[in-house]
This record gives C-alpha cells, structure tokens and sequence, in this order.
C-alpha cells in the first residue's frame, strides 16, 4: 500500500507519463507489488522554501512495513527521481517517510 505524494510548485507536463514511471520506480525500491502502489502529483501549488520560490518539493512517502534503514536509499532514489523529472535540486526537498500500522491504514472496505 505505498502512497507516494509529490507536492510542487512547478508545473508539471506528461503527468500521465510520470506518474506511471514513479509507480515503477517505488515499486521496485521497496520491493513491493505494483498494483498496491498509489501516486499522487500536485503541481503549481504555492509553496515557499527558504523564503523563496525557486521550484521544490514536498514528498511524503507512506508504507506499511517501512523502517529507517531503508530511509537514506528511498531518500536518494526519490531526490533523483524528481531531479531528473521536474529540475528540482535535491537541496530543495523534504521528504517524511511514515509507517504506520496495518489497522491504521483502510483498503477494500477493511484495513491491512
């Protein structure tokens, strides 16, 4: 149940296109079936970082079973990521990684 959420203030083209590739890519990093994977790109939001606007990113990365030795890794493939899709530095994205447990996250009418 990874839910991935990119939240910028950048416009981004061929949302079609990145959301699919990011699914892959979270997919694969934490070795989890893709058809679990959720996405979400919100682009042009009106977020400042560093008292400017220079285009950033905010990221929450969610998953059950997620633990902080897989963080340094996640944080690297996901920085990557963007920087090559939407031409963000690394230096301007925050990334919060949460785990939380199977009876707090709901799926198909139950929960995990």
């Amino acid at each position: 149940m990874p839910v991935l959420s990119i939240h910028t203030n950048v416009s981004v083209k061929n949302n079609n296109a990145l959301l699919k590739e990011a699914s892959a890519i979270i997919s694969q990093a934490l070795g989890k079936p893709e058809t679990y994977v959720m996405i979400r790109i919100s682009d042009n939001e009106n977020i400042c970082f560093a008292g400017n606007n220079d285009p950033l990113a905010y990221v929450e990365l969610t998953s059950l079973g997620l633990s902080s030795d897989q963080t340094t890794a996640l944080s690297e493939t996901i920085c990557s990521f963007i920087q090559q899709n939407l031409n963000i530095d690394p230096a301007r994205i925050y990334i919060k990684f949460s785990a939380p447990e199977r009876a707090m996250f709901g799926w198909n009418s139950g929960t995990f």
